[in-house]
């Protein structure tokens, strides 16, 4: 085995790092999280199964927002028919992610009660509708956006299949959301994730059909368990792995929760509304906004929205 790179990850939650098997054209992101997961999920009284889809698209919009070389956003966004109209996850480079879920709550509690075995949450919530992934570059830049069909059994399977389609690269992702008890007897929402690509060939790599199979074979044995056990760093999981070729895991990145509902942006976003809506927007003589991601009420005075103006 060759030798990898020092574990920097042991005891250490809210990361997301690249890792990259040796002598293998095949590289990838390995996604750790308690605490910045639980602070998104627990935002909102979601159902657990809508959390648990959110809690994935949250992780997808890390692993592979992480990857970005440039400043920006990546959004992940699933929407559908169903009584969930769509969860959204976006992650900016360099600050961090967010996300929510916009549903009907009665709806959404009557489908889980009769819901069945043989037909997946993910289909019975969201229904027949599309999976995206947004690359916005900022104001000035034009944004890319790739569409694929809601299908699978899992917000990661549609990501494959948009890899597939839009990427046309090799992509397998393992994505795994959970409730664990904490050492102070709260339960809290804890998500791993891992997701490996294949490099495209060259004249120096040759075919790469054999590296790919062989480290999907070794991937695809990954469990729930694994990818959730708080004792398992993300560097002794994919020893497990890959120990056999070897493994280079890269010094990861903090992953912390960041929403951009910065007072004087929303001041200037409630000043553009039309009197008739900041009117329905008053409470007690002051216009309150709510923060859709994080959930928090903001109040503006009349005179902070004429300034704003």
């Amino acid at each position: 085995m060759t030798d990898a790179a020092p574990d920097t990850t042991k005891n250490i939650d809210d990361i997301v790092a690249a890792f990259q098997l040796e002598g293998r054209a095949v590289r990838g992101r390995v996604l750790r999280s308690n605490e910045t997961l639980n602070t998104i999920l627990s935002a909102h009284d979601y159902p657990e199964p809508v959390a648990r889809i959110l809690g994935e698209a949250v992780m997808l919009a890390a692993l592979v927002g992480d990857a970005l070389k440039f400043e920006g956003r990546l959004i992940v966004q699933a929407s559908g028919n169903g009584p969930l109209s769509f969860v959204v996850a976006d992650y900016t480079a360099g600050k961090g992610v967010r996300g929510f879920a916009s549903m009907n709550r009665e709806a959404v509690d009557a489908a889980i009660n009769t819901s069945t075995k043989h037909v997946p949450m993910i289909a019975t919530l969201l229904g027949k509708g599309s999976f995206a992934m947004t690359i916005d570059r900022g104001p000035d830049m034009d944004q890319y956006q790739g569409v694929v069909p809601l299908e699978g059994q899992s917000l990661s399977q549609s990501a494959e299949h948009y890899f597939a389609q839009s990427e046309q690269t090799p992509t397998k992702i393992r994505l795994a959301v959970g409730e664990i008890w904490d050492d102070n007897g709260v339960k809290t929402w804890r998500g791993g994730g891992a997701l490996i690509q294949a490099l495209a060939a060259d004249e120096t790599r040759g075919a790469v059909e054999d590296d790919w199979e062989h480290a999907l074979a070794l991937f695809s044995t990954v469990e729930d368990a694994e990818l959730l056990d708080p004792d398992l760093s993300a560097g002794q999981l994919l020893y497990r792995l890959f120990n056999e070729d070897g493994v280079r895991l890269f010094e990861g990145a903090p992953l912390k929760r960041h929403c951009s509902c910065e007072r004087e942006r929303l001041a200037r976003i409630v000043a553009s509304f039309s009197k008739e809506d900041r009117d329905h927007m008053e409470t007690d003589g002051a216009v309150v906004m709510t923060c859709e991601y994080c959930n928090r009420d903001w109040t503006f005075t009349p005179e902070e929205i004429s300034k704003a103006g």
